[in-house]
């Protein structure tokens, strides 16, 4: 998988964990879909530290 894949998909299971966590009924089903949430967000972040950076001045 590439990083920018890596990044569409974490991005996507972040919300949709979020989205959960929303709609969860009880307090630990709400606590484990923002722990899945926040993992996803940590991931994203270590994704966009490794992604290539554009070089400036090279076209």
């Amino acid at each position: 998988m590439t990083t920018m894949d890596d990044l569409d998909y974490y991005r996507r299971r972040a919300e949709q964990e979020s989205q959960a966590a929303r709609h969860a009924r009880d307090a630990p089903m709400r606590r484990l879909h923002l722990d899945l949430a926040s993992r996803y967000a940590e991931r994203i972040a270590e994704a966009e530290r490794r992604a290539p950076r554009p070089r400036a001045g090279v076209n």
